[in-house]
Parts: C-alpha cells; sequence; structure tokens
C-alpha cells in the first residue's frame, strides 16, 4: 500500500470514529425526578405530546427529537418522554442517518403519542414515526424508560424541565396531516 493510500485510509478511519463517537455521546440522558405523566390533563389548554421507542435495534444511537425546530429530547433504545404543545400546526423531526418527519394538529387538552420505529441498514440508522392510540402508548410504556434531555452539544439549547413546544404561526401553516385529538 502506497504512503498517500495509508495516510488517506487512516485519516478517514480517525474522522469516522470521532464523527461516530460524537454522535452518540454528545446528548445526555437521565431519569428525570417529576416526569410528565401523559394521562392527566396538560395545564393551561395546552396538549401534551410523547414520544416513545421500544426497538432494541441501534440501541446506542441516541434520536433527537425537535418541534418545529425547536429541541424538545431526545430517545436512546427503549425509551420515552413527554412535552407540553401549544395547539396549532407542529412539525416533529426526528434525527438519525436520515431525518423522520411527523406532523400534528394539536387540539388544546389533546393527548398524542409518537412511536418510533428503526430500521437498521447495514448499519444505516433510519427512523419511522407512528402515530399510535392511547392504548398501545401505555403497552409500549411498559417496555420503556422515561428519560429527558440533561446534555447537549454546546451548539443547542437544552430544553427547558418540562419543554413547551409552540406552534407554527399561522402564516407558516400548510396542509398536513395528523392524529385526531
Amino acid at each position: 500500500m502506497s504512503t498517500l493510500k495509508q495516510k488517506c485510509t487512516l485519516a478517514a478511519a480517525m474522522l469516522l470514529s470521532v464523527c461516530g463517537v460524537s454522535a452518540c455521546s454528545s446528548y445526555k440522558l437521565a431519569e428525570p425526578q417529576a416526569p410528565i405523566v401523559p394521562w392527566a390533563p396538560a395545564p393551561g389548554g395546552l396538549a401534551t405530546v410523547c414520544v416513545v421507542r421500544t426497538s432494541v435495534l441501534a440501541m446506542a444511537v441516541t434520536f433527537p427529537i425537535r418541534d418545529n425546530g425547536a429541541l424538545v429530547g431526545a430517545t436512546r433504545g427503549p425509551s420515552r418522554f413527554c412535552y407540553y404543545a401549544e395547539s396549532g400546526e407542529h412539525e416533529i423531526s426526528v434525527e438519525a442517518d436520515s431525518t423522520e418527519t411527523a406532523h400534528l394538529s394539536a387540539a388544546p387538552e389533546g393527548r398524542y403519542f409518537l412511536k418510533l420505529e428503526v430500521d437498521n441498514i447495514a448499519g444505516w440508522v433510519r427512523p419511522r414515526s407512528v402515530w399510535i392510540t392511547e392504548d398501545l402508548a401505555r403497552e409500549d410504556f411498559d417496555g420503556s424508560v422515561y428519560q429527558v434531555l440533561v446534555g447537549v452539544p454546546g451548539s443547542e439549547k437544552l430544553p427547558g424541565e418540562v419543554p413547551i413546544a409552540p406552534a407554527k404561526p399561522e402564516r407558516a401553516i400548510s396542509s398536513v396531516q395528523s392524529p385526531k385529538g
């Protein structure tokens, strides 16, 4: 092997190693002392949105979740979290090696449950978002741990202790699909 080829191979391996470590370890999750109770009424006419991931595929991969661009939480392995959302339109993005988007038209005091399915194709991790019923969510919650973000990369803003996602401004609303609330 030529010296140039060896140097290029070594540089590529180092870059992949650094990227892989930072992608898996830059978001820190922990169990909160007082999690949001999804079955309880949300305060002030807000909606409750819960995200649950039960798959053991790609357990070490953290999926940051954003609602209308604001970081609201993350999942790693079989885990879940909830946040509050203003009534109105929401675009929820789930990030891994690709980004999945789910749309929600939140009603005051509505309860919504987004399940994250995981595809791992030759190391390429792809999330899939599926709206599920409250009954299915209760079943899935039994096999997952409630976790919240306690650390984020320097370029990110840590969500508040109880994240609240604002709705899209009226002028930004487009035709979207969501579950009934």
